[in-house]
């Protein structure tokens, strides 16, 4: 089975990107194993160096479940990150984020 972590955005930044301060993302992975907690984590790093002022929480699907943290937040779903295909994702959803921010 191929890991894999879905990004949403969330707040201001996918209202009113103009008047944003910051950007808001969630970073939703699978389970609460190890190794899907590591992709996490490095999906967070990545996405932090390259999206300035990004603010990121980190939610397993249980978690989000539990919360309902999508619904309540009005998340909009960005894009997924696989673990075989990490750097050619990441450059899709940054590419994703830098168009929205240029609304």
């Amino acid at each position: 089975m191929t890991r894999s972590v879905t990004v949403y955005g969330f707040g201001s930044a996918f209202v009113d990107a103009k008047a944003a301060r910051d950007v808001d993302l969630l970073i939703v992975h699978q389970r609460t194993d190890l190794a899907s907690c590591q992709l996490a984590i490095a999906c967070k790093r990545r996405l932090a160096e390259s999206i300035e002022r990004a603010h990121i929480t980190m939610l397993s699907e249980a978690e989000e479940a539990h919360f309902g943290f999508l619904k309540t937040a009005r998340a909009e779903g960005l894009g997924a990150i696989r673990e075989d295909y990490f750097d050619v994702d990441l450059t899709a959803l940054d590419a994703v984020l830098h168009k929205l921010s240029a609304r």
